[in-house]
């Protein structure tokens, strides 16, 4: 059976968005899991078929470990999901004045740092997964507590639960999925399409990025998301991850992209169709 890669345990995010992402392919998929969003870049195209990984978060920005990859790699995106993100903090303390150890999982420790840093007194340890967290306070013989996602546990289980402790009410995260076989020009005049590209520095071109903009400003193109990420070679040089709405197929977006080409190296990385925030 083929294998789509995504960070582990059962029960995570990435799980839940690798599910939603199995249900759009003609064939049935194993999800194999991983610690590491390095492992599974590394997984696509070797062990596994596919790959599902966080690259954005609404509160916490773009995941620079997964853009820096795709620099080097052949990996192509073909779909994405958005999630929404709630946490709940779930303890066997009887109140929070009397809370000794917090779980967390790295990314969660960002997205619920408001009530993080209302506590006081309390030792926190970083996990790699939010599974884990749950894991760990359930096991826990002592006043412990864990910020877990808000559909993962259940109330019976803990002395205080406190829902919705994420900075920001409508929280998401957007993941994307990779193989390193497929085309990029699928395409149909029903959908609606975002694509990715990245613009590669590599004549240190002064108003690179300001022409970039104008090629897509002119022609109606609307950018959602510009990030710069340092080429690892000396300050001040970057490479700009750009996101905007459309296909390469559609003669507006094929005409910026060769009016870019003409002054800088580009690589695109996919046109997929958009997606909205899925239902809980």
């Amino acid at each position: 059976m083929k294998k789509i890669a995504t960070l582990g345990p059962k029960g995570t995010f990435s799980d839940k968005a690798t599910k939603i992402f199995s249900t759009q392919l003609n064939e049935e998929y194993e999800i194999e899991y991983y610690p590491s969003i390095k492992k599974v870049l590394n997984a696509i195209g070797n062990k596994c078929d596919y790959g599902v990984l966080p690259i954005e978060n609404l509160t916490e920005g773009f995941v620079s470990v997964v853009l820096d990859f795709l620099v080097s790699s052949e990996l192509k995106i073909v779909s994405e999901i958005m999630l929404p993100i709630q946490f709940s903090f779930v303890g066997k303390a009887a109140n929070l004045e009397n809370l000794q150890h917090l779980y967390v999982q790295y990314v969660a420790k960002g997205q619920c740092a408001d009530f993080i840093d209302s506590l006081e007194n309390v030792e926190i340890i970083t996990t790699q997964s939010n599974m884990e967290s749950l894991e760990k306070v359930k096991e826990s013989n002592h006043a412990d507590g864990a910020i877990v996602p808000s559909d993962s546990y259940s109330e019976t289980e803990f002395s205080q639960v406190i829902e919705s402790v994420n900075d920001y009410p409508n929280n998401a995260t957007r993941f994307l999925a990779f193989t390193s076989n497929a085309t990029i020009d699928n395409y149909s005049s029903d959908e609606n399409y975002r694509t990715s590209l990245i613009v590669i520095d590599d004549n240190d071109r002064a108003g690179l990025l300001e022409s970039v903009i104008v090629s897509f400003a002119r022609r109606d193109i609307n950018l959602t998301g510009i990030v710069s990420r340092p080429t690892g070679q000396v300050f001040g040089k970057y490479h700009f991850f750009i996101g905007f709405e459309g296909h390469i197929r559609e003669e507006r977006v094929t005409a910026a992209l060769n009016e870019i080409e003409t002054m800088n190296k580009i690589k695109v990385l996919g046109s997929y169709p958009k997606s909205g925030i899925q239902d809980e």
